[in-house]
């Protein structure tokens, strides 16, 4: 018997701006309850502990796992537990506060036009360099905050490019003035080729303004500062952040430097307060209190229960980007197929995770959802407060999200002899759909800080319960390694190719790209 559904409100727990109700979760309290009890919480707890104290967690890699230093650095009442971060004798919480002092300064200074171009004029705008992490991260920052009623217009407009695809960098580019355009690029390693493919494009693009323009443009931000130094980035322009810091979890710090530029500090360090809020939360929290926890662990049974995927729709249309920037993050770090000590796993570490805004996604996959025997659980996100007057419009949206989680879990004309009934049998929908939905009281930067470190430590933890490692990504790096292979293959290129499909693939290429 499912006990939750005989308690409604017990699966609900609330934090700040951020609420959590699982009811129609399939598990039942006492699931949760006794989860306390297993090996999956033994290997969470201790994971916690190595994290927050700097021991190394990334095994493949031999590395801790550093990401929230970024948010500690400068909110460190936030942590009522000890944390600690040293890496090779350096202090990295030390490191990071100063330089997101070196950052506001920098930002300040751009934003009120201290610093100037070479003709010594303001700058207009930012475009942003990176891939993966290193972009949709910052991405996703300035589409909600752009979208907020922040009470100031943006400082400076900024435009994104990560794919090689050059079609996304002349879009990219068809508004920018080379003369008062910032350039940051983003990457840990600094050898990203795609990224570094793009910045030569870049080169070029801000030379024909003038010799003067490139030097002054250019921004970083890296793990390695000496190389971004080497191709051109001014010392004093190198904002550095930990190796122990993976790109998907890196959004919080310099990496963000334009939207940082963009925004405004203000807005970015309350980001910062909300995140840390939920790292205090899970520092101390018992794992039936805990938010991110109890969301992995319904993950977790869903996934056991045969629930592969899982579709996520925020009913905020400001949060347009979120599912995007969520799949790197989850599907990068559980996407495994091997646990800690090199064994391989019998099923999948994590669903699949899709989704859309509602209620678009309403009117194009959840009629699947609904009928199909396509076993998938469903979150759905709601924003209490709106930041508009339209009462009415916002009653709408949430009944939607209201009723869609209802649906999801009663469904209708599902006894077995209503599913038998052919006259009708065609409007049954099986409920049943475990079903979880967050609500924030509005959606501010805090909020958004708190809900994405929610989602950092639930994947985090999803992972820990099943004793894999979140951090490395061993796969995207052998799609790396055979496309640097075949660079010189495809057209106008005239290496052979080793694989015999891939050098029939290139020989249609050849012969339909001769002029």
């Amino acid at each position: 018997m499912n006990t939750s559904a005989l308690n409604p409100g017990y699966l609900s727990r609330s934090l700040g701006p951020v609420h959590i109700n699982l009811d129609r979760q399939l598990y039942s309290a006492s699931h949760v309850l006794n989860f306390e009890k297993t090996q999956a919480h033994q290997h969470l707890s201790t994971f916690i502990q190595r994290m927050f104290s700097g021991e190394v967690v990334n095994g493949t890699e031999h590395r801790p796992a550093g990401h929230w230093a970024l948010r500690a650095a400068c909110n460190m009442q936030a942590y009522h537990s000890p944390v600690s971060l040293v890496v090779n004798g350096r202090d990295e919480l030390a490191l990071t506060r100063q330089v997101q002092q070196q950052m506001e300064t920098f930002v300040d200074q751009v934003r009120s036009g201290r610093y100037t171009t070479p003709d010594g004029e303001r700058y207009d705008s930012v475009l942003h360099l990176g891939i993966g992490g290193s972009d949709l991260g910052p991405r996703l920052l300035n589409d909600v905050f752009s979208k907020l009623d922040l009470g100031a217009a943006p400082a400076l407009n900024i435009r994104f490019a990560a794919n090689v695809d050059f079609h996304e960098m002349k879009a990219a580019l068809a508004s920018l003035n080379p003369k008062t355009t910032l350039v940051v690029i983003a990457s840990k390693s600094f050898s990203t080729r795609e990224t570094l493919h793009n910045a030569q494009h870049i080169f070029k693009w801000l030379d024909a303004a003038g010799p003067a323009y490139r030097p002054k443009a250019l921004v970083a931000a890296t793990c390695k500062p000496n190389k971004a130094i080497e191709l051109g980035v001014a010392a004093d322009r190198v904002f550095e952040f930990s190796e122990t810091v993976g790109g998907r979890y890196s959004l919080w710090g310099p990496v963000s430097i334009g939207v940082r530029m963009v925004h405004g500090n203000p807005v970015f360090n309350e980001l910062l307060e909300g995140a840390a809020l939920m790292d205090g939360h899970v520092l101390q929290s018992k794992a039936s209190q805990c938010i991110p926890t109890l969301l992995a662990l319904s993950d977790l049974y869903n996934l056991e229960h045969g629930a592969a995927s899982l579709m996520l729709s925020p009913y905020d249309s400001r949060l347009s980007q979120l599912v995007p920037y969520l799949q790197q993050l989850w599907m990068e770090s559980l996407g495994k197929g091997v646990n800690n000590q090199g064994e391989l796993l019998d099923k999948p570490a994590c669903p699949i995770l899709w989704g859309d805004v509602g209620t678009n996604g309403q009117h194009a996959f959840f009629q699947m959802l609904h009928q199909s025997k396509i076993a998938s659980s469903v979150e759905l996100i709601a924003v209490v407060q709106p930041d508009h007057d339209e009462v009415q419009s916002h009653q709408v949206l949430l009944s939607h999200a209201l009723a869609q989680s209802e649906a999801f879990s009663v469904g209708r004309l599902n006894s077995p002899e209503e599913l038998s009934n052919t006259a009708t049998n065609f409007k049954s929908c099986p409920g049943h759909r475990p079903v979880q939905m967050v609500f924030l009281d509005s959606l501010t930067p805090y909020s958004l800080g708190a809900l994405l470190c929610l989602w950092e430590h639930r994947t985090a933890a999803l992972a820990a319960m099943q004793n894999i490692n979140p951090f490395d990504q061993w796969g995207v790096e052998l799609g790396k390694g055979i496309a640097e292979q075949l660079e010189h293959s495809v057209p106008p290129g005239h290496t052979p190719a080793e694989n015999p499909v891939t050098a029939h693939l290139i020989n249609h290429f050849l012969k339909n790209s001769a002029p």
